[in-house]
């Protein structure tokens, strides 16, 4: 009975608790419908800026053309003797031909920004994050890493475990302006693929993984090539694919410098609220190294290779240089390399070109031609023309800067508008699950009392039904032993109906013996008084005899009496 009062009385509690509980959450709910509601007003209001921000930070990165050329130069070696090379500015590479025929040996080369031997691969990708940028708000961009063998290039790409390159701080840096621009009514999503280009010919350094994605398509309409694409959520994944890419690519050093890589991170966006779906993609190249065909490489396998390299860099250069002068045909059907990145170059696509150069002076053929070909590509030699060009650019891209440096500080008021919201969101949820855990905790106790009354009432009903049997067991021996003592005293009621029998009948044998006595005493008497003695010898020898017989049989009856009696008894 305590066990069940207590569980009454628990159980009582826990219904008042979850009353209480359930109105609350009924206010916490109508709370965060509101704050729900605020947020989503807030990313109504938000979108338009981003579009405007993304607007007017397209237009300042295409400010110049939508070709751009970094210059990086690598550090010397200590045997490779003296640099012959200067940066006069972050803008300006100077090469001392060493030509005494002319009056200044000197050449100048502008590109949009130059980098010494002293630059890491942290300050090089500030300058490269505007591109990742603007792949993330929709545009197609691609940066290629070009250069002699030997200057740097895959370095620059994938730098090393304690200094990543291009590929992992591209990727992390989507990842994180993917993270900080999702909203409860946006999502991004990546997908990755890496082709290796050989002789014109491709080949898909992920084909061997799951196919968990559907193939995508690189390429023009006409001649795409289908290649697996990996989905990856983090930059852990992204790692793990390059890892996977590169073992497929292969160990041969000698074959990576007449083969193009390319690595394409797909990015997906899709707004839940207006139904928006955009499509990009991130395009990084470690093009094959330009080299000329010597004397010695004229023939055979490597010549070819060399043939095939050359060829498809002067159709990159040439695409570079029609993009550039806006000329109304681009000739991407001229390689392979050009036709699957048609679509990352010119329009509204982003390009970037990496030239990476040696300054040490027997590398300098080679290091005036990848600048020449870089300057082709950009129309970047110095000119007094040009340098006013470039001023009245800058004057406007400076003005952009000041346009998109208010849009965003707009935006991000406007996000911290909705980190508050998106707070007290989480608050309010903490809140709910705080109160769910105690409703939770309190229809424990309360199944676990009632779980425990269940049990009691079955034992009690268990203990009953025994009592009962043994109740029904034993009123039956109660019965049979009432049965058993009526019985007996029937039985009793009979002894004593014989022996008050007995003892009339021995009552009355006494009454006889007594007469019998009496008579033989008086027989005896009369005997004697009339005969003489020696009739009263004989006379008493014969009576004596007949009473004793009497006596005999007398003391037989009462023998037989004594017997009937105890067995009665008994």
């Amino acid at each position: 009975m305590e066990l069940r009062q207590e569980a009454s009385d628990l159980q009582e509690y826990s219904n008042a608790k979850l009353d209480r509980v359930t109105r609350y959450l009924g206010v916490l709910a109508d709370k965060t419908r509101k704050l729900d509601q605020a947020a989503l007003e807030t990313e109504a209001r938000i979108s338009p800026l981003i579009h405007e921000k993304k607007k007017l930070f397209n237009e300042l990165l295409t400010a110049k053309g939508s070709v751009k050329v970094f210059c990086r130069t690598r550090p010397l070696f200590e045997d490779e003797g003296p640099s012959v090379v200067e940066f006069p500015d972050e803008f300006t590479i100077r090469i001392n031909t060493g030509d005494d025929n002319v009056s200044n040996p000197k050449k100048d080369f502008e590109f949009d920004r130059v980098y010494g031997p002293h630059v890491g691969q942290a300050e090089l990708f500030g300058d490269v994050q505007p591109f990742v940028q603007s792949a993330l708000d929709g545009f197609n961009v691609s940066i290629f890493a070009y250069g002699q063998t030997n200057s740097g290039k895959t370095y620059t790409m994938e730098g090393s475990s304690h200094d990543r390159g291009l590929y992992a701080r591209s990727f992390e840096e989507l990842f994180d302006l993917a993270n900080s621009d999702t909203t409860s009514t946006s999502r991004f999503s990546f997908s990755v693929t890496v082709v290796d280009l050989h002789k014109e010919q491709i080949r898909d350094l992920l084909s061997e993984c799951g196919k968990s994605l559907p193939k995508v398509h690189l390429g023009p309409p006409d001649s795409f090539v289908e290649l697996v694409q990996e989905k990856v959520d983090n930059p852990l994944d992204f790692s793990r694919v390059l890892k996977v890419a590169f073992h497929n690519r292969g160990t041969d050093t000698l074959k990576f410098t007449v083969s193009h890589l390319i690595i394409t991170i797909h990015i997906n966006y899709n707004n839940l609220i207006t139904g928006e779906k955009l499509y990009s993609k991130l395009s990084l190249i470690d093009l094959a190294g330009n080299e000329t065909l010597a004397v010695e490489d004229d023939s055979g396998e490597r010549a070819t290779d060399l043939l095939h390299v050359m060829r498809s860099l002067s159709a990159l250069g040439d695409v570079l240089a029609s993009l550039t002068s806006k000329k109304d045909t681009v000739p991407y059907e001229n390689s392979m390399l050009t036709k699957v990145l048609a679509d990352s170059l010119g329009g509204s696509s982003k390009t970037l070109m990496i030239v990476n150069v040696c300054s040490n002076a027997s590398n300098l053929p080679k290091t005036l031609s990848s600048l020449n070909f870089c300057a082709r590509a950009r129309n970047a030699i110095l000119s007094l023309g040009n340098r006013d060009t470039i001023k009245k650019w800058r004057d406007v891209a400076n003005d952009a800067r000041k346009e998109l440096y208010e849009k965003e500080k707009e935006t991000n008021d406007l996000k911290q508008d909705i980190i508050g919201l998106k707070q007290a969101l989480k608050n309010a949820n903490d809140q709910c699950v705080l109160l769910y855990n105690e409703v939770q905790k309190a229809w424990k106790v309360s199944f676990m009392l009632q779980s425990d009354l269940k049990s009691e009432n079955s034992l009690l009903s268990d203990k009953h039904k025994i009592e009962k049997d043994q109740n029904a067991q034993l009123r039956n021996q109660v019965a049979q032993l009432l049965q058993l003592e009526q019985d007996q005293n029937l039985q009793i009621q009979q002894r004593d109906s014989t022996i008050q029998t007995l003892q009339a009948k021995l009552k009355s044998i006494e009454l006889q013996l007594n007469e019998a006595l009496r008579s033989s005493d008086a027989k005896l008497a009369n005997g004697l008084e009339s005969r003489s003695v020696a009739q009263l010898n004989h006379g008493a020898t014969g009576d004596g005899m007949d009473s004793v017989a009497v006596t005999k049989k007398l003391e037989e009856e009462l023998l037989k009496r004594d017997a009937l009696i105890e067995v009665w008894y008994s």
